[in-house]
């Protein structure tokens, strides 16, 4: 039975051994990379993906059973690192997709919130113009009340409400647009 075990032990790949190691890395190299390029055809990538195997190999110093069994490890390990490179990329440019979306996003959303700010200043400026009496009137009404709330709380005749809107609605359409086709001329 130890003329069996010992006969076996001759078949072993020990890597721990400089010279073992050279010459597998010799005998499977061309090999490895020329089976990487057909998963992944950027021969760079390959070979830092080879080298990175062949050190984690050299940092452990294993041994195998045999020669087929190292060889599979070896073909194994690559595909692997080749699936986990091609992962890693796609999830990288997935990131970059969505960072240059919400940049774009976010690039957007604040023109809009700088716009929505210069209208809103617009606004407040051109209703601050109205005089006191169209203003009372105007508040009023967007508050939602009736002409004739508004005409009984503030005791004027409806008629005089509807012309302070009137004027109101009149003013600040004129007002507002020669504002903003200013804002937009000098953008």
């Amino acid at each position: 039975m130890k003329c069996l075990m010992d006969e076996e032990k001759n078949d072993w790949i020990d890597l721990s051994d400089i010279n073992v190691f050279q010459q597998q890395y010799r005998l499977n190299c061309c090999r490895l990379k020329y089976f990487g390029i057909q998963y992944l055809p950027d021969e760079e990538v390959i070979s830092d993906l080879i080298q990175d195997i062949w050190l984690k190999i050299w940092e452990r110093k294993e041994t195998y059973v045999n020669e087929q069994a190292f060889k599979k490890y070896l073909f194994r390990s690559l595909y692997r690192a080749i699936l986990n490179y091609i992962k890693h990329k796609n999830i990288m440019k997935e990131y970059e997709e969505d960072v240059l979306n919400q940049e774009e996003e976010s690039d957007q959303e604040i023109t809009y919130k700088i716009i929505e700010s210069e209208i809103y200043q617009c606004v407040n400026q051109v209703f601050d113009e109205l005089p006191a009496s169209c203003r009372s009137v105007y508040v009023a009404s967007l508050s939602g009340k009736s002409q004739k709330e508004i005409s009984e709380e503030l005791s004027i005749s409806i008629n005089t409400v509807k012309k302070h809107i009137n004027n109101a609605n009149h003013y600040m359409k004129k007002r507002i647009k020669d504002i903003l086709f200013a804002i937009l001329i000098f953008r």
